[in-house]
């Protein structure tokens, strides 16, 4: 008399867990997974660091405020600021980012509030 194992039914493969068979396939897989992982990573790099600071360095909301004063009375300055953040359009318009704009707007209602 013989014995006969049977094999442990293993349980499907869900979708993800599939391994595909062809090599575009394989690729599709693995780029698909790679993104995943690296818009996991940007999300906890971005929770981890906040808003993004004045020129990479900490700065209270007092700190802005005197720095937009001095910006605000200085013709060039300010210009300058519009010239590194605006974008040039191919029909001449001008971009400027509505953040920009916000937190200009922001500080000039704080100027002239008194705070």
């Amino acid at each position: 008399m013989v014995a006969h194992t049977v094999p442990a039914k293993q349980p499907k493969p869900k979708g993800d867990d599939v391994i595909p068979k062809d090599t575009a396939d394989k690729w599709e897989r693995l780029t698909k997974l790679a993104s995943e992982r690296l818009f996991g990573k940007r999300k906890k790099i971005m929770a981890a660091v906040g808003n993004r600071p004045y020129r990479g360095l900490p700065v209270s909301e007092a700190e802005l405020l005197s720095r937009y004063s001095q910006i605000r009375n200085d013709p060039e300055a300010l210009l300058e600021i519009l010239k590194e953040n605006a974008k040039f359009k191919p029909d001449g318009r001008v971009m400027v980012p509505k953040a920009l704009i916000e937190s200009m707007k922001n500080m000039e209602k704080k100027i002239r509030e008194g705070v």
